[in-house]
Parts: structure tokens; sequence; C-alpha cells
């Protein structure tokens, strides 16, 4: 009677297993890629409908998601806007921010007044809708708008609406200037809505025809209980991204990949 021999012969399984490897590897580089992606596309819809007046800044400091290794994904929020992830507890001066050429936003810069002082003329934009309206201080900023269509109704004037001449083409310039009585914010200032001017200007970029209702105010050195912005909470986007993310590679991703590869 012959021997019987059990031949064990791995070779087929480990290649098997080998195989699965490339493919397991293949399908995480590729799930891991897509859910940076995704990520990022949720923390652009969080801060579309979760911020107003920051919106613009915090948008345009948000980094598409970036590929550091073949696992290894980044999201970046630029140092600028760090502020409105991360909130401010405290109430600020805005001063210095205002009268640094180099951080100030817009063509008016900072200038040096005869008394040695830095000054600088703010535009503040007192036609907002409400998707512009600060996230802290809405029901404020809607009572000064309210304040204004109100005035510019008894006055037959538009808010939004372009002023048209006998033509019917758009006019242009500065159309109207008004005091409306309004809240004085801080000891000294300014009423908010003194001194409204509305312009109609053709757009640098796109040669559209923009209406603006704006007021001018003067930013200057040595000013104390001026210009102090209220402490802003934070919008913890990314913190929310991160537990996002999780749930998705554990519920959604990762048992997709385990199931095609069974």
């Amino acid at each position: 009677m012959s021997e019987i021999v059990l031949n064990l012969d791995m070779g087929p399984l480990i290649d098997r297993l080998d195989q699965m490897k490339d493919s397991i590897q293949k399908d995480v580089e590729r799930g891991v890629g897509a859910l940076a992606k995704s990520t990022h596309e949720h923390i652009k819809k969080q801060a579309q409908n979760k911020l107003h007046s920051f919106r613009e800044g915090y948008l345009e400091n948000l980094m598409d998601a970036e590929q550091l290794d073949k696992n290894l994904w980044v999201i970046t929020l630029n140092k600028d806007a760090a502020w409105i992830e991360l909130g401010i507890p405290q109430p600020y001066s805005m001063k210095p921010g205002l009268l640094d050429n180099k951080k100030a936003k817009g063509p008016i810069k900072s200038q040096v007044g005869k008394d040695g002082k830095k000054y600088r003329i703010i535009p503040m934009n007192q036609g907002k809708v409400p998707s512009e309206l600060s996230r802290n201080n809405s029901g404020y900023e809607q009572n000064m708008i309210n304040l204004v269509k109100s005035e510019l109704r008894k006055r037959d004037i538009p808010y939004k609406k372009l002023e048209l001449d006998k033509n019917g083409s758009p006019r242009t310039g500065k159309l109207h200037t008004l005091d409306i009585d309004s809240h004085t914010p801080g000891k000294g200032n300014t009423p908010q809505l003194q001194g409204i001017n509305i312009y109609q200007t053709a757009n640098k970029k796109t040669g559209k025809i923009e209406r603006n209702i704006t007021t001018f105010r003067t930013v200057k050195e040595g000013e104390d209980g001026k210009w102090i912005h209220p402490a802003v909470e934070a919008s913890n986007f990314f913190k929310d991204a991160k537990t996002w993310a999780e749930t998705e590679w554990e519920t959604k991703i990762l048992p997709m990949i385990l199931d095609k590869n069974k």
C-alpha cells in the first residue's frame, strides 16, 4: 500500500492574499481621496449656510483638499480666517487692523493727519440683504435695514432697484444724501445712519451698474471707546467636519471596500 501524502501548497492562497492586499490598498487610497474632497465640500457648505458677514472671508481662505501622501490629505484654513473658525472670546479694538495698510482691505488707505496721527475713511454698507447680516448681531442690523427702507419709502426712493433716467438708462454717480435718526453705537460716535449716500456705479470687472447705500466713518489713532468689535462665537466647522468624516469612513466607505474584497 502506498503512503498517503497531503500536499499543503499555500502558494496560490498567498498569491491571492497579495492580490487582495493590493486591491484593498488601492481602494483605500481612492476612498481616502474621495472622503477628503467631500469633507472639503462639507465645510464649504456649512460656511455658506451658517456664516453671513464673515462668509466671504472664510471661503476665500478655505483651501482645497491637498494630497501629501498616498493616504494623507489635508484641508487648510489660512490664518487670516482662523479667528472665524476658533472665535474671539472677548471684544477687541479694530483700529490696529483698520489703520494698517498691509492688512486693511479696500482702495481707501490710511493717512497721517496734521496732528501726526493716522486716520482712515471707512465705507460702511447700509444696504445689506439678509444673507449678509452678521450671525452675532442680525437683530440689530435688521432693525437698521428696516429704518433705511422706511425712510427711503417716505421719500419715494427705491432700496435696491436701480433708478433710471428719462431715457430708461440707469443713472450713475451719487444720487442721494440723507440723514436718518438712528442708534449711536458707542459713546461719542456718530449715529449709524447719519450721512447716508446712495450711489449707482459700474462694476469695474463686469461693467454692470450696481447700487450702493453707504455711510463713511473715520477711524483715528488715540480715540478710546470706538471701533470695538464684539466677541465672535467659534464656528467649529473643522471640528464638526472631523466627526462627520470619521462617520462617513466607518459607516459607508470602509464597509463598501470590505464588501468588495470579500
